[in-house]
């Protein structure tokens, strides 16, 4: 199996079960913000971290320009991962969520959200295009950390 292949796909498992973690906690207010600060700094560096592991297991002699390719191939399976996983979880946790917020929210902001024309973000439809365009992002984050990871390691352990 080529080696960023394998490091996208260990990567995409790592941060599935890291996203998961995040949006079932979001579910329970009193600790939704331990739980998204536990998880953050793994998310941080799990993308550099897949860029480092495709560059680690290139054959040596290794170059950072390898490295930058393999691990931005790396982050574009881990990220693909990751998005699919965001997506579904928005549709799961997502209306749940939204609702939680509306009832915390006092009626004149939502008067003024409703006027923006935004009232529609909360419902099911928003949530998933909220995901898609966080998956997006996300997809676009990987590639740029996953490169970046796999350029450092190529080029600071050659052999």
């Amino acid at each position: 199996m080529r080696p960023w292949l394998k490091a996208g796909l260990i990567g995409g498992g790592v941060l599935a079960v890291l996203t998961i973690i995040q949006s079932v906690g979001t579910l329970f207010p009193a600790a939704s913000g331990i739980i998204s600060c536990c998880v953050c700094i793994p998310f941080l560096l799990a993308y550099p971290g897949v860029g480092a592991l495709a560059a680690y297991w290139l054959t040596p002699p290794r170059t950072a320009g390898d490295g930058a390719k393999e691990g931005a191939l790396a982050g574009v399976i881990a990220g693909a991962i990751d998005a699919v996983v965001t997506f579904i979880m928005a549709l799961i946790t997502g209306p749940a969520g939204a609702q939680q917020a509306l009832q915390q929210m006092p009626p004149e902001a939502l008067r003024a959200l409703e006027e923006m024309g935004l009232s529609g973000l909360f419902t099911t439809g928003g949530m998933a295009a909220a995901g898609c365009l966080g998956g997006i992002c996300g997809l676009l984050w990987a590639v740029a950390m996953g490169a970046a990871g796999g350029a450092i390691l190529a080029a600071a352990k050659r052999e």
